[in-house]
């Protein structure tokens, strides 16, 4: 594999997106630093003061923060005073203080310091995000792995489906659950993947105790020989319904075979200061064409292919819904752009703000510990803001698709008929 000039890809991805740094030398206490193992008004101030210097979106969100601490410090100092505070009341509590923020990768882990006795947790956990695709009109549970196969399995035994291929991971602390390909009817190649880690999966590959990497690497494999060498193949179908984003680098991988040329897909900007309101500039981050020859070479194929494209004339769609997040909605803003490419399914979840993992570097993202040991708060929240090629902001709103189209939750779960994916079969095949 050429692993060079991937690599030189993915400099030149991340220098477009990281646009300030944090002296970590500054006087400033930074939010993750302190406990809040004293009080829960303590743990309160802590949270609020670290959602107001690291909060990356008030630029754009209507929640009055300043309204927020008034309201809500008084009824932490109240539970205070009590002896024990039941969680159920302090998840409640959280939720009104934090519930209307627009970030939906944020995320907020309390430990309750004083449960009560019949308390079966002391963890608090507050996702905005999820609070909000609830009400959607159009929400539809999250689709399990098993409902992809089994809609799989279906067409399979009425003899549409060949060249199936399927990775699969039980083990539930997975950070890659599956991968499938196939072929529908004999000219319409299908996709789906539980996250954005493929590129992850193909570098570790080469590592003969690593089953799990060789495995997913051969059904991705599959995929790209049906789609660079198959001239059968009319249509393809990529589905990141249910699927919860992941590594900007898989870009190379699932976006960049798809592109006929380079496309600006969204511009992003982060704080650089310790104001609500201290941006740095907008930066464009563009997605590259991934040639034939780039995928023999990270593929390890015999023979060098040509410096073309591997989509050629075929029409594309991308399957959506509530739960395509992150990577998945960037992929959606850059398929909306291809005049050969249509978005199918519902809304998407909203979460367009990438963010790093690093903590305490820059003006914005995540504090505190992850698993609530060194302080007893974790706030995971994004670390820059980002507008589509056109200028909408979309976080907390999400991609809407170009053709709208509902699950039907009785039709899906009793007689296993996926609606939109039979719509994007249709679709491609002149029928819608």
């Amino acid at each position: 594999m050429s692993k060079i000039k991937i690599n030189i890809w993915i400099l030149a991805t991340l220098l477009a997106l990281l646009t300030a740094c944090r002296d970590e030398a500054d006087d400033v206490i930074q939010p993750g630093m302190l406990e809040g193992k004293d009080t829960l008004t303590e743990q309160f101030d802590i949270i609020w003061s670290g959602i107001n210097q690291n909060y990356v979106f008030w630029e754009i969100d209507p929640t009055d923060w300043d309204a927020v601490y008034t309201q809500y410090r008084p009824r932490f100092e109240e539970l205070d005073k009590k002896d024990t505070v039941p969680t159920a009341d302090l998840q409640k509590l959280y939720e009104e203080v934090c519930g209307t923020l627009i970030d939906h990768h944020m995320n907020i882990k309390v430990k309750n310091l004083k449960p009560a006795p019949g308390d079966q947790t002391d963890i608090v956990s507050v996702h905005p995000g999820g609070m909000e695709v609830l009400q959607r009109e159009d929400f539809f549970l999250d689709i399990p792995r098993e409902g992809f196969q089994v809609y799989r399995n279906k067409l399979k035994a009425a003899g549409r489906i060949t060249n199936d291929y399927e990775f699969v991971n039980n083990n539930p602390e997975a950070n890659f659950d599956h991968l499938f390909t196939y072929v529908i009817d004999n000219d319409i190649l299908y996709l789906r993947f539980s996250n954005f880690a493929i590129i992850e999966q193909i570098s570790k590959a080469d590592n003969p105790e690593n089953t799990e990497a060789r495995e997913a690497k051969e059904v991705y494999c599959e995929y790209m020989n049906q789609l660079v060498f198959n001239q059968e193949i009319k249509g393809v179908i990529v589905d990141v319904r249910n699927n919860g984003g992941g590594i900007l680098w898989d870009m190379f991988t699932v976006l960049g075979p798809l592109l006929k040329e380079d496309i600006h897909v969204l511009d992003t900007k982060t704080k650089i200061g310790l104001g609500r309101l201290d941006y740095g500039e907008w930066n464009p981050f563009n997605a590259q064409v991934t040639t034939q020859r780039q995928v023999g070479e990270m593929l390890d194929w015999d023979g060098k292919l040509p410096e073309t494209n591997c989509i050629g004339d075929r029409k594309l769609v991308l399957l959506t819904d509530n739960w395509s997040v992150s990577m998945s909605e960037m992929t959606a803003a850059a398929v909306k752009q291809l005049p050969y490419a249509t978005v199918i399914g519902q809304r998407t979840f909203g979460g367009l703000g990438p963010l790093t993992t690093k903590t305490h570097t820059s003006f914005s993202g995540q504090f505190g510990d992850r698993n609530l040991e060194n302080t007893s708060y974790f706030v995971y929240t994004s670390t820059w803001m980002s507008r589509t090629h056109d200028g909408e902001q979309l976080e907390g709103i999400g991609i809407t698709p170009d053709i709208p189209v509902k699950q039907d939750f009785e039709r899906f779960t009793k007689q296993h008929i996926d609606d939109q994916l039979e719509y994007a079969i249709n679709f491609l095949h002149g029928k819608k």
